[in-house]
C-alpha cells in the first residue's frame, strides 16, 4: 500500500540574536510574547535534529519562518533549513511575518527599541530566496501580483502538495483571489485525474480551531465558502499555522464531503509541538510530539522552560497588577497598550487580582451564587472544588489555548460542571433581563460562542494529539 509520512511545523519565528537579546527593552518585548525569541534558534535546531533522524518522507513548514521578516533572520533560518534538507525533502510557505507586513521590524539596545534600519525581505524576494523549497521542480505555480507564489509539487510518487500563499484574496483580506482559487481547484482536479493524493498547506486558518470568538481575526476572508468549496472539490486535509494553537477542526458540507484542518502550534512557543501526519488510501493518522529539551548557551533546558515562558505572558500581568499602578502601566505598555493618560480604577483591579490569586474555585463560585440567588453555579460541584485555586485554573485554561487542552476535564467532573455553568451564565442572565437588544441574533450567537469556547478549552471535541481519520472508499 502506498503511504506518505509528513513532519509538520509552523511559526518558527526565528529571531537572530544579532538583533539584541539583552537589556530592558528586549526583556519587556520577551516577557509579553508567547514565543521564546532568544532561544528560537536552539529550539528549531533540536526539532530539526529529531525530525531529520526520523522516518518521515518530507518536512512541511507552514509559514512565519522569521520573527518579523528581518533579512538576517531569514539568512540564518535558511542555513538551518539547508541542513535539514540534506536529510529530508523540505517544502515551505511564507506569510506576513516573513515580509513584515507591519513594516516595524525592530532591534533592541539597552532600553531602546530601534526601528527603521532593520532590513527586511519583500514577498517577491522571498519567492527567490526559498525557491528550492517548493517552487523548484514544481508541477505548477501561481504567481501573485505582489511577487509571492503558490505551488503544487510532488512530495513522492502518488502524493502531491498544494503550498498556498494566502496573504491576499484581492480585497485586502487573507485568502484567495478568484484567479488563485481557479488555479487551486484545477490542481485538485489534475491530482485526482492522475490518481494522486493531494494535501494542502497554508498559513492562515480556513476555519475556526476553537471558535470564531477566539479565531475570528485569524481566518481567511469568506472562510466558510472557501472551506466548503475545497472540500467539495475533493481536498480532505489542510495544514495551517498562524494561531499558535495546536487544534484540529472539521467541516462537513451539505454534499457530505469533509475537510480536516490541522492547526499547528508554534514550535518556539508552548507546548513546542511538531506533528507527524501519515496518509494512505484507507486512512490518515495524526501524532503530535512535543519537544522535551534543547540546548541553549551550553545549558540543557526542558519543556518546563518553554511552558513557564508562555505562562509568563499572563502571570507577569497578574503579578504586576498586584505590585502597583506603575508596574501595571509598564507591563501594559509592553503589550502595546498605553493607559498613562486614562484614569484606570487601579484600586478595583488590585482587589480583583488579589481575589484571583488567593481564592479557591469554590469561593469564587460562592460569590457568583450570592449575586445570582444561588442559581449561578452548581453548589455540589463547586463544593468539590474547594482545593482548586482559582489562579491555577486561569493559568491552566490559558495554556490550554495553545496546547490543545493537553489535560482535559471530562463532562462528568465537578470542575467541568463549574466551568460550564460559568460559561452559560451570561446567556441565562440575558434570558431573564427585559432588554430587547439582548435578544438579537448577533448577541445570542456571541453568548453561544462563549459557552462553546469554554467547553472546548476544558474538554475539546477532538483529541488534538493523536487521531485517526477514516477515509471514504475510493
Amino acid at each position: 500500500m502506498n503511504r506518505c509520512k509528513l513532519a509538520l511545523l509552523a511559526d518558527m519565528h526565528y529571531y537572530s540574536p544579532s538583533l539584541g537579546i539583552t537589556g530592558s527593552a528586549y526583556e519587556t518585548r520577551s516577557s509579553t510574547d508567547q514565543k521564546c525569541l532568544a532561544e528560537s534558534g536552539a529550539i528549531v535546531d533540536a526539532a530539526f535534529h529529531l525530525i531529520g533522524a526520523g522516518d518521515c518522507d518530507a518536512v512541511l513548514l507552514a509559514g512565519d519562518l522569521s520573527n518579523d521578516g528581518e533579512k538576517v533572520s531569514h539568512w540564518e533560518m535558511k542555513e538551518k533549513i539547508d541542513a535539514l534538507a540534506r536529510k529530508k525533502p523540505v517544502f515551505v510557505v511564507y506569510a506576513t511575518h516573513d515580509w513584515c507586513c507591519s513594516e516595524d521590524a525592530a532591534r533592541y539596545e539597552g532600553d531602546r527599541v530601534i526601528t527603521g534600519d532593520v532590513e527586511t525581505m519583500t514577498p517577491a524576494e522571498l519567492r527567490e530566496f526559498y525557491y528550492e523549497y517548493g517552487v523548484k521542480g514544481c508541477i505548477s505555480e501561481f504567481v501573485h501580483p505582489n511577487g509571492s507564489s503558490s505551488y503544487c509539487a510532488k512530495i513522492k510518487d502518488g502524493f502531491r502538495l498544494l503550498g498556498l500563499n494566502d496573504d491576499q484574496n484581492g480585497s485586502g483580506k487573507a485568502g484567495y483571489s478568484p484567479e488563485h482559487l481557479a488555479w487551486i481547484l484545477q490542481q485538485i482536479r489534475d491530482a485526482k485525474e492522475a490518481g494522486d493524493e493531494i494535501v494542502a498547506m497554508q498559513h492562515h486558518l480556513i476555519m475556526p480551531c476553537i471558535s470564531k470568538l477566539v479565531n475570528g481575526g485569524m481566518l481567511i476572508g469568506d472562510w466558510q465558502e472557501m472551506a466548503e468549496t475545497l472540500a467539495d472539490a475533493g481536498l480532505e486535509y489542510i495544514f495551517v499555522g498562524h494561531s499558535h494553537m495546536q487544534r484540529t477542526a472539521k467541516l462537513t458540507t451539505a454534499k457530505g464531503n469533509t475537510l480536516y484542518q490541522i492547526n499547528l502550534g508554534s514550535i518556539c512557543g508552548y507546548p513546542a509541538p511538531y506533528t507527524y501526519f501519515t496518509l494512505d488510501e484507507k486512512r490518515a493518522q495524526m501524532d503530535v510530539m512535543t519537544l522535551k529539551s534543547f540546548t541553549y548557551q551550553g545549558k540543557t533546558l526542558g519543556a518546563d522552560f518553554i511552558r513557564d515562558h508562555t505562562l509568563g505572558v499572563v502571570k507577569n500581568l497578574v503579578d504586576n497588577a498586584d505590585k502597583g499602578r506603575e508596574a501595571l502601566t509598564n507591563q501594559l505598555r509592553g503589550y502595546g497598550l498605553d493607559f498613562s493618560t486614562v484614569k484606570v480604577p487601579y484600586g478595583l483591579i488590585r482587589v480583583a487580582v488579589r481575589h484571583l490569586k488567593n481564592d479557591s474555585v469554590k469561593k469564587a463560585a460562592s460569590i457568583i451564587n450570592f449575586f445570582t440567588l444561588g442559581k449561578g453555579i452548581d453548589k455540589k460541584a463547586a463544593a468539590q472544588c474547594k482545593e482548586e485555586k482559582l489562579i491555577t485554573l486561569v493559568y491552566e485554561i490559558f495554556l490550554s489555548v495553545f496546547d490543545g487542552t493537553m489535560h482535559p476535564h471530562a463532562p462528568s467532573t465537578p470542575l467541568y460542571q463549574v466551568m460550564a455553568d460559568a460559561a452559560s451564565l451570561p446567556r441565562r442572565v440575558c434570558a431573564v433581563l427585559p432588554v430587547k437588544a439582548l435578544k438579537k441574533d448577533s448577541v445570542q450567537r456571541t453568548l453561544a460562542d462563549i459557552e462553546h469556547t469554554v467547553k472546548e478549552l476544558v474538554n475539546p471535541a477532538f483529541n488534538n494529539y493523536h487521531a485517526v481519520f477514516e477515509r471514504k472508499t475510493k
